[in-house]
């Protein structure tokens, strides 16, 4: 990726706060459950106040392209690392 799309600046997606974050150096492509491929360029763990945890997948522009829920981070963690097989997510705290 040619510009940092500066996740650091942001501490809230969608109402929820932000807990970790990620951005791929090369744009990395999923498709979702409809086969539809999506060009990703970051990803997010957010929290909504300890109720439930949201794994967000960005595009370029950082609009969020897929979400996924989840009962804690760590389940976020393993979705993310099941779709991006084979990359070292190094996600850095907020």
């Amino acid at each position: 990726m040619a510009d940092q799309l500066y996740l650091e600046d942001f501490d809230y997606f969608k109402g929820a706060k932000v807990l970790h974050y990620f951005e791929f150096p090369e744009p990395q492509y999923i498709k979702d459950d409809y086969f539809v491929e999506h060009e990703i360029h970051a990803v997010t763990i957010c929290d909504y106040d300890g109720e439930e945890t949201m794994l967000f997948y960005f595009d370029d522009d950082l609009e969020i392209v897929l979400e996924h829920e989840f009962l804690i981070p760590a389940q976020a963690k393993d979705k993310a690392a099941q779709d991006f097989q084979g990359i070292d997510i190094q996600w850095k705290n907020k």
